[in-house]
Protein backbone atom coordinates (compact mmCIF):
# COMPACT_ATOMS: atom_id res chain seq x y z
CA UNK A 1 0.00 0.00 0.00
CA UNK A 2 1.40 3.38 -0.94
CA UNK A 3 1.71 6.23 1.52
CA UNK A 4 -0.83 8.26 -0.46
CA UNK A 5 -3.42 5.47 -0.34
CA UNK A 6 -3.05 5.19 3.44
CA UNK A 7 -3.40 8.96 3.86
CA UNK A 8 -6.52 9.03 1.69
CA UNK A 9 -8.09 6.18 3.67
CA UNK A 10 -7.43 8.07 6.89
CA UNK A 11 -8.93 11.22 5.36
CA UNK A 12 -12.00 9.24 4.32
CA UNK A 13 -12.37 7.89 7.86
CA UNK A 14 -12.23 11.40 9.33
CA UNK A 15 -15.32 12.28 7.29
CA UNK A 16 -17.45 9.52 8.87
CA UNK A 17 -18.98 11.63 11.64
CA UNK A 18 -19.38 14.86 9.59
CA UNK A 19 -21.09 12.87 6.82
CA UNK A 20 -23.36 11.14 9.34
CA UNK A 21 -24.59 14.56 10.44
CA UNK A 22 -25.59 15.31 6.83
CA UNK A 23 -27.56 12.07 6.42
CA UNK A 24 -31.10 12.95 5.35
CA UNK A 25 -33.50 12.15 2.54
CA UNK A 26 -33.31 15.50 0.77
CA UNK A 27 -29.54 15.72 0.31
CA UNK A 28 -28.29 12.13 0.57
CA UNK A 29 -28.08 11.23 -3.11
CA UNK A 30 -26.27 14.39 -4.23
CA UNK A 31 -23.86 14.35 -1.29
CA UNK A 32 -23.10 10.66 -1.78
CA UNK A 33 -22.39 11.10 -5.48
CA UNK A 34 -20.18 14.12 -4.81
CA UNK A 35 -18.10 12.32 -2.20
CA UNK A 36 -17.86 9.18 -4.30
CA UNK A 37 -16.40 11.15 -7.19
CA UNK A 38 -13.98 12.85 -4.78
CA UNK A 39 -12.67 9.52 -3.53
CA UNK A 40 -12.97 7.47 -6.70
CA UNK A 41 -9.21 7.85 -7.38
CA UNK A 42 -8.63 6.21 -3.98
CA UNK A 43 -10.90 3.27 -4.77
CA UNK A 44 -9.23 2.87 -8.17
CA UNK A 45 -5.82 2.91 -6.50
CA UNK A 46 -6.91 0.24 -4.00
CA UNK A 47 -8.12 -1.97 -6.82
CA UNK A 48 -4.94 -1.50 -8.80
CA UNK A 49 -2.44 -1.85 -5.94
CA UNK A 50 -4.02 -4.97 -4.49
CA UNK A 51 -4.43 -6.64 -7.88
CA UNK A 52 -0.81 -5.97 -8.79
CA UNK A 53 0.67 -6.94 -5.41
CA UNK A 54 2.88 -10.03 -5.09
CA UNK A 55 0.48 -11.28 -2.43
CA UNK A 56 -3.00 -9.84 -3.13
CA UNK A 57 -4.50 -11.25 0.07
CA UNK A 58 -1.87 -9.53 2.22
CA UNK A 59 -2.45 -6.31 0.31
CA UNK A 60 -6.21 -6.52 0.96
CA UNK A 61 -5.55 -7.13 4.66
CA UNK A 62 -3.24 -4.11 4.86
CA UNK A 63 -5.76 -1.79 3.22
CA UNK A 64 -8.69 -3.19 5.20
CA UNK A 65 -6.98 -2.57 8.53
CA UNK A 66 -6.36 1.17 8.14
CA UNK A 67 -9.83 2.46 9.07
CA UNK A 68 -10.54 -0.10 11.84
CA UNK A 69 -7.14 0.63 13.40
CA UNK A 70 -7.98 4.34 13.48
CA UNK A 71 -11.34 3.58 15.11
CA UNK A 72 -9.81 1.29 17.71
CA UNK A 73 -7.31 3.97 18.69
CA UNK A 74 -10.17 6.39 19.34
CA UNK A 75 -12.06 3.81 21.40
CA UNK A 76 -9.01 3.01 23.51
CA UNK A 77 -8.94 6.63 24.68
CA UNK A 78 -12.69 6.82 25.37
CA UNK A 79 -12.72 5.38 28.89
CA UNK A 80 -16.04 3.85 29.95
CA UNK A 81 -17.99 1.32 27.92
CA UNK A 82 -20.91 3.70 27.63
CA UNK A 83 -18.69 6.45 26.24
CA UNK A 84 -17.24 3.99 23.75
CA UNK A 85 -20.75 3.00 22.63
CA UNK A 86 -21.72 6.65 22.12
CA UNK A 87 -18.62 7.34 20.04
CA UNK A 88 -18.97 4.13 18.05
CA UNK A 89 -22.61 4.85 17.21
CA UNK A 90 -21.65 8.20 15.67
CA UNK A 91 -18.96 6.57 13.56
CA UNK A 92 -21.14 3.57 12.66
CA UNK A 93 -23.73 5.89 11.17
CA UNK A 94 -21.17 7.47 8.89
CA UNK A 95 -19.67 4.13 7.96
CA UNK A 96 -22.91 2.41 6.97
CA UNK A 97 -24.52 5.43 5.30
CA UNK A 98 -21.51 6.72 3.34
CA UNK A 99 -18.09 5.06 3.72
CA UNK A 100 -19.01 1.42 3.09
CA UNK A 101 -21.53 2.21 0.30
CA UNK A 102 -18.92 4.44 -1.38
CA UNK A 103 -16.31 1.69 -1.33
CA UNK A 104 -18.82 -0.77 -2.83
CA UNK A 105 -20.40 1.58 -5.36
CA UNK A 106 -17.97 0.76 -8.17
CA UNK A 107 -18.71 -2.97 -7.79
CA UNK A 108 -15.04 -3.88 -8.01
CA UNK A 109 -13.93 -7.29 -6.67
CA UNK A 110 -11.00 -6.01 -4.64
CA UNK A 111 -12.94 -3.23 -2.89
CA UNK A 112 -15.64 -5.77 -2.05
CA UNK A 113 -13.03 -7.99 -0.40
CA UNK A 114 -11.59 -4.99 1.44
CA UNK A 115 -15.03 -4.06 2.78
CA UNK A 116 -15.73 -7.63 3.96
CA UNK A 117 -12.46 -7.78 5.85
CA UNK A 118 -12.73 -4.20 7.11
CA UNK A 119 -16.12 -4.94 8.70
CA UNK A 120 -14.69 -7.97 10.54
CA UNK A 121 -11.77 -5.92 11.88
CA UNK A 122 -14.04 -2.98 12.78
CA UNK A 123 -16.36 -5.22 14.80
CA UNK A 124 -13.49 -6.70 16.80
CA UNK A 125 -13.86 -4.08 19.52
CA UNK A 126 -15.56 -5.87 22.44
CA UNK A 127 -18.81 -3.94 22.00
CA UNK A 128 -22.19 -5.34 20.95
CA UNK A 129 -22.72 -2.82 18.16
CA UNK A 130 -21.59 -4.66 15.07
CA UNK A 131 -21.27 -2.80 11.81
CA UNK A 132 -23.32 -4.18 8.91
CA UNK A 133 -22.70 -4.33 5.16
CA UNK A 134 -24.70 -1.61 3.45
CA UNK A 135 -25.09 -0.22 -0.07
CA UNK A 136 -26.14 3.05 -1.65
CA UNK A 137 -28.99 1.32 -3.48
CA UNK A 138 -30.49 -0.11 -0.29
CA UNK A 139 -30.33 3.23 1.52
CA UNK A 140 -31.74 5.25 -1.35
CA UNK A 141 -34.44 2.63 -1.81
CA UNK A 142 -35.32 2.97 1.86
CA UNK A 143 -35.82 6.70 1.42
CA UNK A 144 -38.13 6.11 -1.52
CA UNK A 145 -40.11 3.59 0.53
CA UNK A 146 -40.82 6.21 3.22
CA UNK A 147 -38.30 4.81 5.65
CA UNK A 148 -38.75 4.84 9.44
CA UNK A 149 -36.65 7.92 10.06
CA UNK A 150 -35.73 7.69 13.74
CA UNK A 151 -35.72 3.89 13.87
CA UNK A 152 -33.51 3.71 10.79
CA UNK A 153 -31.14 6.38 12.12
CA UNK A 154 -30.79 4.43 15.37
CA UNK A 155 -30.21 1.13 13.58
CA UNK A 156 -27.66 2.77 11.27
CA UNK A 157 -25.76 3.89 14.34
CA UNK A 158 -25.83 0.36 15.71
CA UNK A 159 -24.47 -0.94 12.43
CA UNK A 160 -27.69 -2.67 11.44
CA UNK A 161 -28.58 -2.67 7.72
CA UNK A 162 -31.85 -1.31 6.35
CA UNK A 163 -33.30 -4.80 6.05
CA UNK A 164 -32.15 -6.01 9.47
CA UNK A 165 -34.39 -8.17 11.63
CA UNK A 166 -35.26 -5.41 14.08
CA UNK A 167 -36.26 -2.88 11.42
CA UNK A 168 -38.35 -5.42 9.52
CA UNK A 169 -40.03 -6.52 12.76
CA UNK A 170 -40.96 -2.95 13.67
CA UNK A 171 -42.13 -2.12 10.13
CA UNK A 172 -44.33 -5.21 9.98
CA UNK A 173 -45.78 -4.33 13.36
CA UNK A 174 -46.44 -0.75 12.25
CA UNK A 175 -48.10 -1.74 8.98
CA UNK A 176 -49.99 -4.65 10.51
CA UNK A 177 -51.16 -4.44 14.11
CA UNK A 178 -50.58 -0.76 14.81
CA UNK A 179 -52.13 0.57 11.58
CA UNK A 180 -55.28 -1.48 12.21
CA UNK A 181 -55.63 -0.80 15.92
CA UNK A 182 -57.75 1.94 17.48
CA UNK A 183 -55.86 5.24 17.23
CA UNK A 184 -52.96 3.47 15.55
CA UNK A 185 -52.99 5.50 12.34
CA UNK A 186 -53.02 8.71 14.36
CA UNK A 187 -49.85 7.61 16.16
CA UNK A 188 -48.20 6.66 12.86
CA UNK A 189 -49.09 10.01 11.28
CA UNK A 190 -47.83 11.81 14.36
CA UNK A 191 -44.56 9.89 14.12
CA UNK A 192 -44.02 10.82 10.48
CA UNK A 193 -44.86 14.44 11.22
CA UNK A 194 -42.13 14.77 13.84
CA UNK A 195 -39.48 12.20 12.92
CA UNK A 196 -37.73 14.01 10.02
CA UNK A 197 -37.35 17.19 12.08
CA UNK A 198 -36.01 15.30 15.09
CA UNK A 199 -33.43 13.41 13.02
CA UNK A 200 -32.36 16.66 11.37
CA UNK A 201 -31.93 18.41 14.72
CA UNK A 202 -30.05 15.51 16.25
CA UNK A 203 -27.79 15.43 13.21
CA UNK A 204 -26.54 18.89 14.16
CA UNK A 205 -25.93 18.01 17.80
CA UNK A 206 -22.75 16.70 19.39
CA UNK A 207 -24.53 14.02 21.44
CA UNK A 208 -26.59 12.34 18.69
CA UNK A 209 -24.96 8.98 19.39
CA UNK A 210 -25.91 9.13 23.06
CA UNK A 211 -29.49 10.11 22.26
CA UNK A 212 -29.92 7.39 19.66
CA UNK A 213 -28.50 4.80 22.05
CA UNK A 214 -31.03 5.87 24.70
CA UNK A 215 -33.89 5.62 22.18
CA UNK A 216 -32.78 2.11 21.31
CA UNK A 217 -32.50 0.91 24.90
CA UNK A 218 -35.58 2.66 26.24
CA UNK A 219 -38.03 2.19 23.37
CA UNK A 220 -37.04 0.24 20.27
CA UNK A 221 -35.40 -2.80 21.81
CA UNK A 222 -38.30 -3.27 24.28
CA UNK A 223 -40.76 -2.95 21.37
CA UNK A 224 -39.02 -5.74 19.47
CA UNK A 225 -39.02 -7.98 22.56
CA UNK A 226 -42.74 -7.35 23.18
CA UNK A 227 -43.57 -8.17 19.56
CA UNK A 228 -41.58 -11.40 19.85
CA UNK A 229 -43.44 -12.25 23.06
CA UNK A 230 -46.81 -11.77 21.37
CA UNK A 231 -47.69 -8.60 23.29
CA UNK A 232 -48.66 -6.09 20.57
CA UNK A 233 -50.83 -3.96 22.86
CA UNK A 234 -47.97 -3.48 25.31
CA UNK A 235 -45.70 -2.62 22.38
CA UNK A 236 -48.20 0.02 21.28
CA UNK A 237 -47.95 1.67 24.70
CA UNK A 238 -44.15 1.84 24.46
CA UNK A 239 -44.28 3.07 20.85
CA UNK A 240 -46.83 5.76 21.74
CA UNK A 241 -44.77 6.87 24.72
CA UNK A 242 -41.72 7.19 22.46
CA UNK A 243 -43.55 9.38 19.95
CA UNK A 244 -45.06 11.68 22.58
CA UNK A 245 -41.84 11.93 24.63
CA UNK A 246 -39.66 12.75 21.62
CA UNK A 247 -42.22 15.27 20.40
CA UNK A 248 -42.24 17.08 23.73
CA UNK A 249 -38.48 16.95 24.20
CA UNK A 250 -37.29 17.95 20.73
CA UNK A 251 -40.09 19.98 19.21
CA UNK A 252 -41.48 21.91 22.17
CA UNK A 253 -38.43 22.38 24.35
Amino acid sequence: MTHNTKEELERLFKLAVPLAKEFNKRTYSDLFQSKYEEFKPLFDAIERECAEADNPDEAVEEVASVIPDAMHQILEKAGSKRKKEQILMNYNMGMVSFIIPMMRYGRTPVCEKVVDRMIVLWNDNGLEMDLGKSSYEDIEGGFKARMCYITTAVCEGLGKPDHCYELETLRNYRDGYLANSEGGMQIIREYYDIAPTIVKRLGRSTDAGEVYLEIWKQYLEPCVRLIEDGKPAECKEVYTDMVRTLKTKYLYS
